[in-house]
């Protein structure tokens, strides 16, 4: 390391401007946070969870849905994009680095190869008491039903059914939760 970069280290540390930056950049993501839960009309709860900010954005400025229930939150790193439509239930509990899409490029019947200028638009639900690992992608037109898990790294391509337990790519079932307790769980309000 030569000279010059040592004494500049030692200023950033002497002066701690590392963490200011970092202190400025949660203050940014804050303002961003919120700007968005003015253009979608909903709680965003957001958790710092490494690096990574959160975006959610449409393919076009008039088609833009997005709601979560203000229970749940996102985390670091997490892309939606809502063009069809995105809609978080209750007690959501996603890992980091999440991507949704909501639409999609029509390939099949097209005019133009790869795609042609059409976007298709299928909607994303994801209902109450999910539960996704990190680094997980979810397809247009997905529903997951309420208490279904799904494995970090998975992409899920096909409905999730209540309870369900699904990983890999793309996501197949692995085993199902036991829906009796879930159930009473549920009754008794023991949320997460």
């Amino acid at each position: 390391m030569t000279k010059v970069k040592v004494v500049f280290i030692n200023l950033i540390l002497l002066f701690k401007i590392d963490l200011l930056k970092n202190k400025m950049s949660s203050f940014f993501r804050s303002a961003e946070i919120r700007r968005m839960e003015v253009k979608f009309g909903c709680k965003i709860n957001f958790i710092e969870q490494g690096e990574g900010g959160l975006k959610i954005f449409s393919s076009s400025k008039s088609d833009i849905s997005f709601k979560i229930d203000s229970t749940s939150h996102l985390k670091s790193g997490t892309l939606i994009e809502c063009t069809g439509g995105v809609y978080i239930g209750k007690y959501f509990h996603p890992g980091r680095a999440l991507t949704i899409f909501s639409a999609n490029h029509n390939w099949e019947d097209s005019t133009k190869i790869p795609y042609d200028e059409v976007i298709i638009k299928r909607p994303v639900t994801i209902k109450d008491f999910v539960w996704i690992g990190a680094n997980v992608t979810i397809l247009p037109g997905v529903t997951i039903e309420d208490g279904a898990i799904i494995a970090g790294g998975s992409v899920v391509t096909k409905n999730v059914n209540l309870g369900q337990i699904v990983g890999g790519n793309p996501a197949k079932v692995i085993k199902e939760r036991n829906i009796k307790e879930f159930n009473t769980l549920k009754s008794l309000k023991m949320f997460y």
